[in-house]
Formats: structure tokens, sequence, C-alpha cells
């Protein structure tokens, strides 16, 4: 009687745990394959794409790549332009003149 309950227990268990696992995995590919490209479709509708993102990193590298070849103006200068986004981040230029608007919107 003893030997059946624990073979019972340890069923219970591994039902358990097999349910948790599998709702784990459902929650992540939810959020890092099923609601990014909802996002990135509804983008595309609009007429805006940009590089395509590898499925956990996003665009980590390339802007990592992009930051790394960016020459940075001297402390003390004056930038020129009032255009932060362009000094914060220049990659966002970069893959603005290379993506930019697609001609059918």
């Amino acid at each position: 009687m003893e030997d059946q309950l624990k073979f019972d227990a340890a069923k219970i268990f591994i039902a358990v745990a097999f349910l948790g696992f599998a709702g784990l995995f459902v929650r992540l590919y939810n959020a890092l394959v099923l609601k990014p490209d909802k996002l990135r479709s509804a983008l595309r509708m609009q007429g805006i794409t940009g590089p395509p993102p590898i499925l956990i990193l996003g665009n980590t590298w390339e802007i990592k790549k992009a930051l790394s070849t960016t020459v940075m103006a001297p402390v003390g200068e004056i930038p020129v332009s009032h255009n932060c986004a362009a000094l914060i981040f220049p990659f966002l230029e970069q893959w603005r003149k290379e993506y930019g608007v697609s001609p059918s919107s």
C-alpha cells in the first residue's frame, strides 16, 4: 500500500513538472517568437523595414558592430546638428539610409 502511494506521488510530481515545463516553453515561445513577429509584421505593413533580427539577441550584434566602427567627436567639440538621436545612436541613421521607408507606402 505504501509503495503504491509513493508511486502515485511520483506520477503526480512528474505530471506537474511536465506541465510546468510545457507552460514555460509556451510562454518563452510567445515572448521570443510570436510577439516580436507580430510587431515586425505590423511595422512591415506600414512600410517600415529594418535589419533582420536574430531569435533571442535581436539586433544586438549589429548595434555593437555599428558602435565599434563609429568615430566619436572629441569631448570639447560643439555638435553642428541638433539631431541628438544621430549622435547617441549613429546606427539608426545608417539603417534609415539602408532600409528607409519602402516605396509601396
